[in-house]
């Protein structure tokens, strides 16, 4: 079994040090250190004992893990100093001095070969592809009953309130690690690193205000005086005399344990050496992190029973989430483990092997959920599981992220629900949402939801949609979604009695958002059949002429056509009639559907009456409608289909003609009037981009 043990926490502290943990510092400014400072002779026996226990392991580390434990219990039972040793876990040694102080010697985390590590780097890919699934189709309703389609969490809805963060690395020198690699995909994701520190025990007391914190190093449990077991975790302060005594009060609180391991030297080789080890009282009285952080422990045993109060500390510290293994792991698989996780969670799309789509960012439930469907949570070697540990809040994911967008229009003032994951509201002056990268105004903001105005028209009124939270060049921003919109005549034509003519031009314009999206990480995005309504800048305007005369025996009736009409917005009476229309835009199969409904009463010309009858003049009134004989037939529903190309471009196509009642009902005999209906190329304005997460 290799050893690996790599500390990863819900406040990825990604720092690069040159500090090589051999001489810590009096952290004089902070009440936190372990004060102290006399060395007694007993500090400088247990010194010379650990760093000869160390030698010996130098020379079994070789002999498997099985090997070095039988022979390190062998060993340490032959020391006076210790008043007990034992063994915990598949490897784990411990022995405890007279004085209630604790030695541990994980032996877990081996050196992995070259082929190992430094596939780490080399974009290979040895995980199973997730399971294939057809293609699916949802229904997603216009304007807020859009968000009745949506899948929506019930926890992990939360963004880290701190984009400070920090990744250590407390064995580099024995084991390559993706330190950088994870550091950088934080840096681009709008997350800043803490200030240059190192994971010695100075450098945990000054962990303040982290978001993200990823940890890879040593860990293991040792048994105390009262049978309870105590989990340590390895930082990089190699044990010496000086120290003994500035950490001594730290060691009577239980705050420090010894660990042996192998890890970085003093000229940043690999070597055994004997570290200062931190348990769960230290994180619990030393360290503290921001709201709705993360701490991702790539540890060995970090997730086990065992380390429950030790996780449960990182809680107590203000952290919401602990990732850990629940068994000893090996180096190669699981290393490639932690810049996986956080690539999904922050929707980076860098970390092979990569989604195709790209994929938005997911809460950390649903990707530790796809890990396991591709083989990514559990070590090859030696079977140990990542787990994911609620500690206290609601962390769920490092990035806004946009599931879809709809729009409600109302004819008063356009409104847009975004649905997502969103965290809490941040604050005014913290957040923003863009479309062309312009902000829109009157935000609601919630954990699962936005509403916000949209403009009814102008350059913004569709186009790109940004969620971002803080602001700058820093920001955390959403996965990138088009609102599509299309805009377009409809020609309704009469041929009726006489030489009557009419026509009416319906403006039509609607917007949608049909981009393709995921519901949980690895799945094939949904097809989506979009409903739409109509817009506030839609519009009927009328045209009509020519002359129609009958005579009955004598007495002559002329009507006479020339006068236009108009029909206003749907969402405003007009004096000539009123209308509706509705529709959907079917990805899958490429066709728009729209409904109308149409009723135009205007005055269209004059009705004039001469010969043996009574004679007058007097305004005539036109009656427009679209007839059922135009509808879809086929499918018996009162709807268009219109056939889109693969860039949803409506192609240009009619119905009709067919015969219709006469549009002047005062015509007493039995005429005809013929229709048809037609409609050009319409073009649409920000079709889905290909490249976006989904």
């Amino acid at each position: 079994m290799k050893r690996l043990l790599a500390t990863f926490a819900l406040i990825l502290i990604a720092a690069c040090s040159g500090d090589d943990g051999t001489a810590p510092k009096n952290n004089d400014d902070d009440d936190d250190d372990g004060g102290g400072g006399t060395v007694t002779h007993e500090d400088s026996v247990r010194v010379q004992a650990l760093n000869e226990i160390a030698q010996r392991l130098d020379g079994w580390w070789s002999e498997g893990p099985d090997t070095v434990a039988a022979r390190a219990v062998a060993y340490l039972n032959t020391i006076p100093l210790f008043e007990e040793v034992g063994r915990d876990g598949p490897t784990g040694v411990w022995a405890r001095f007279e004085d209630g102080r604790l030695l541990i010697i994980p032996n877990n985390l081996q050196q992995g070969a070259s082929e190992d590590t430094l596939a780490l780097f080399s974009g290979e890919s040895r995980i199973a592809s997730a399971p294939a699934q057809a293609a699916r189709t949802r229904i997603i309703g216009a304007g807020r009953k859009a968000l009745r389609s949506l899948r929506v969490p019930t926890k992990g809805l939360e963004i880290p309130k701190s984009k400070q963060f920090r990744v250590w690395d407390g064995i580099g020198g024995c084991f390559l690690t993706p330190k950088n690699r994870i550091r950088a995909l934080l840096r681009n994701g709008g997350y800043t690193e803490a200030p240059a520190s190192s994971p010695t025990v100075d450098g945990f007391m000054k962990v303040r205000g982290d978001g993200v914190f990823v940890l890879f190093t040593h860990g293991a449990p040792g048994q105390l005086k009262d049978k309870s077991y105590v989990y340590a975790m390895w930082t990089s302060t190699n044990v010496a005399i000086p120290e003994e005594g500035l950490y001594a009060d730290l060691f009577d609180k239980q705050e420090l344990a010894y660990i042996i391991e192998q890890g970085r030297n003093s000229i940043g080789g690999c070597s055994t050496g004997t570290n200062y080890g931190i348990t769960s009282s230290f994180v619990s009285n030393h360290m503290s992190f921001a709201q709705n952080s993360l701490v991702y422990l790539n540890v060995c045993m970090s997730g086990t029973e065992g380390a429950g109060d030790f996780r449960q500390a990182f809680g107590n510290a203000g952290a919401s989430v602990v990732v850990g293994w629940d068994g000893n792991v090996s180096v190669g698989e699981t290393f490639k483990t932690v810049p996986y996780m956080i690539d999904r969670l922050l929707g980076a799309n860098e970390v092979e092997p990569k989604e195709d789509p790209k994929q938005r960012a997911f809460n950390i439930y649903d990707v530790r959920e796809n890990m396991e469907a591709v083989g990514r949570v559990t070590d090859p070697i030696t079977g140990a599981v990542l787990k994911v540990f609620q500690v206290g809040g609601d962390f769920g994911l490092l990035a806004p992220t946009i599931q879809f967008l709809s729009i409600e229009e109302n004819g008063l003032r356009g409104r847009m629900f975004i649905a997502g994951l969103f965290g809490t509201d941040p604050g005014e002056a913290n957040r923003s949402v863009t479309i062309n990268d312009q902000p829109v105004a009157n935000i609601d903001w919630y954990s699962t939801e936005i509403d916000c105005d949209i403009p009814d028209a102008g350059s913004n009124a569709s186009g790109t949609v940004v969620v971002k939270i803080g602001t700058g060049q820093n920001a955390r921003e959403s996965n990138p979604v088009n609102i599509t919109e299309w805009k377009g005549d409809l020609i309704y034509d009469r041929d009726d009695p006489g030489s009557h003519t009419a026509q009416m031009t319906l403006t039509v314009r609607f917007r949608a958002d049909i981009h393709d999206f995921r519901d949980k990480p690895g799945e094939p995005p949904f097809k989506t059949q979009v409903l739409f309504t109509a817009s506030d800048d839609s519009k009927i305007a009328i045209t009509s002429g020519g002359v129609f005369s009958e005579t009955i025996a004598d007495c002559t009736d002329t009507y006479t056509l020339g006068n236009n009409g108009s029909v206003k917005s749907p969402f405003v009476a007009g004096t000539d009639g009123s209308w509706i229309y509705f529709g959907s835009v079917d990805t899958q199969s490429h066709k728009l559907r729209l409904i109308m409904q149409v009723l135009a009463v205007w005055k269209a010309g004059t009705w004039k009456q001469s010969g043996d009858c009574e004679n007058f003049e007097k305004p005539l009134y036109a009656q427009l409608a679209i007839e059922d004989c135009l509808f879809d037939d086929l499918n018996q529903t009162t709807a268009f289909s219109m056939d889109m190309n693969n860039d949803f471009e409506v192609l240009a196509g009619q119905r009709g003609p067919c015969s219709v009642d006469p549009m002047v009902s005062n015509l007493s005999g039995d005429y005809d009037g013929q229709a048809k209906i037609r409609w050009n190329d319409i073009t649409p304005f920000f079709l889905p981009d290909p490249d976006a997460a989904r």
